[in-house]
């Protein structure tokens, strides 16, 4: 940013300009892209997949992990998507620092959004998405996505496009109260924070959920996403909530999962069930090869299913269990 400040500055005459920050692409490159937030899982995209635990048949805990890849996508690229699609149009208004785009109501929807960005300094900016009922005013706006987000520069200070870190948040209660959603369930809220600053750079993704359990308790889930260029890359799950099935047993307990693979796809996954109403801890082990059938099995509790041996997990030979 000092070189750049210093080369506009020795240029100020020949046209560098103040407001160059204040345009509506700039606004726009202040919102997270669902390529940024977006988890990689080790294969083509998972579909078509029967988890089974057998020897040389597709990996369950493979299927697993895509699946986990799968709920934070779910929950975050269909919103981002929708951001997308807003900022492709004008801005209502730009007024010095805020860029409104809204109020807009698509044909035949009953809900009206308005989009809100702001810039809070060079290149960071806090950004709200509220909705309403399109037939209730404009006071009964409700926040229903709101975060933060720093564009990634370069060396000259250039933005670099597609690439930037920040984090927001999902209320999911609230997008559930608007017309068209009452009466879905499940995720109450879920946060989530993202780094993609440059295409040579560790690409990472954090979500963190709270999930409606029922009985109006609050289960939580939480998931780590790293990858490099290149690379294969690892996802930490964990959820915590009842998962011992008598009702006289009312703990939470916590499972655990972490997968890591290679660009190959082999990978490996090493499981871990402790806490609440148990009596010690259960670990289960799996590796996978490059077409993701089950090579390796082990599991602490009955030693007698397993199958295969450690040397079918390539560079994933000692089991590593999530820290989260």
């Amino acid at each position: 940013m000092l070189r750049k400040s210093l080369l506009c500055a020795s240029l100020l005459l020949a046209g560098c300009d103040p407001d160059s920050k204040q345009d509506a692409d700039s606004f726009r490159e202040g919102l997270p892209s669902k390529q940024m937030v977006e988890v990689a899982s080790p294969g083509p995209d998972g579909q078509g997949l029967t988890a089974a635990s057998a020897e040389n048949q597709t990996s369950e805990y493979y299927v697993l992990t895509v699946a986990a890849a799968a709920s934070i996508n779910g929950g975050t690229l269909g919103v981002l998507g929708l951001i997308e699609a807003i900022v492709k149009h004008p801005p209502s208004s730009i007024q010095g620092d805020v860029a409104v785009w809204g109020p807009h109501t698509e044909a035949l929807s009953p809900i009206t959004w308005k989009l809100t960005v702001t810039r809070t300094d060079d290149d960071t900016y806090g950004w709200v998405l509220a909705a309403k009922a399109k037939i209730e005013p404009d006071t009964n706006f409700k926040t229903v996505l709101a975060g933060s987000h720093t564009a990634a520069v370069d060396d000259d200070g250039e933005r670099r496009s597609g690439y930037g870190s920040g984090q927001f948040l999902i209320d999911w209660e609230k997008n559930n109260s608007l017309p068209g959603n009452e009466g879905e369930t499940g995720v109450a809220t879920m946060e989530i924070r993202y780094a993609r600053t440059a295409p040579n750079a560790v690409a990472s993704v954090e979500a963190d959920f709270q999930v409606d359990a029922g009985g109006g308790t609050l289960a939580s889930a939480n998931y780590r996403f790293k990858q490099a260029p290149g690379t294969g890359g690892e996802l930490d799950y964990v959820v915590k909530q009842n998962i011992d099935v008598d009702p006289t047993r009312s703990k939470l307990e916590k499972l655990s999962i972490k997968s890591r693979w290679e660009r190959t796809g082999l990978g490996r996954s090493d499981i871990k069930l402790s806490g609440g109403d148990l009596f010690g801890e259960a670990t289960i082990n799996e590796c996978w090869d490059s077409n993701f059938r089950s090579a390796y099995h082990a599991v602490s509790y009955n030693p007698a299913i397993g199958y295969g041996t450690v040397s079918a997990c390539g560079s994933f030979s000692t089991a590593v269990y999530s820290t989260l």
